[in-house]
């Protein structure tokens, strides 16, 4: 049987937060050593009580503490982020953890957090879909990419993040 956790990660709000990541690293690393295959763990930027903000830079922290656990997003909120980002760090993590990486995707589900990002009440699953798709794009081109995209999320992303979109390096 293979094992594999997934978490939230969830807090009482108010718990002392440093202490809170600790304890959730720890329970990854002992997952590790009990011979876990795979950990997952999801990101909300406005939960009070799931208190992990970027799961790529948590699961970083794991990369020299475990030795056979596959770490993955669970999940990267596609239009919460620009889709170069997403494929750069992707590519990042992968090689950081020598292909022990899982890269896990959604539009994200969290009201609050579509709000601050500014696309509540928009479609997230057709940005979604544009978003991976040009991260898929990016990956197996070369520059310059040409990617089509609509104008609509187009203007939203520059409006957004006040960048047009470049990778200047993923391998």
């Amino acid at each position: 049987m293979k094992l594999a956790t997934f978490m939230m990660p969830l807090h009482p709000p108010g718990k002392n937060y440093p202490q809170s990541l600790r304890e959730d690293r720890e329970a990854i690393i002992l997952a590790d050593k009990l011979g876990f295959e795979e950990a997952y763990v999801g990101e909300h930027v406005t939960d009070a009580a799931e208190t992990v903000t970027h799961c790529m830079t948590f699961l970083a922290s794991l990369a020299p503490v475990t030795k056979n656990i596959k770490l993955g997003t669970g999940t990267i909120n596609v239009p919460n982020s620009h889709p170069a980002a997403i494929a750069a760090q992707v590519a990042m993590m992968d090689n950081l953890l020598e292909g022990r990486f899982i890269m896990g995707i959604s539009p994200g589900g969290l009201a609050s957090d579509a709000e601050v990002f500014g696309n509540f009440g928009k479609d997230r699953n057709a940005m979604f879909v544009e978003g991976i798709n040009m991260v898929l794009k990016i990956w197996e081109s070369e520059p310059p990419y040409n990617i089509e995209r609509s104008e609509e999320h187009t203007s939203e992303l520059q409006s957004r993040f006040g960048i047009s979109y470049a990778v200047f390096c993923l391998k």
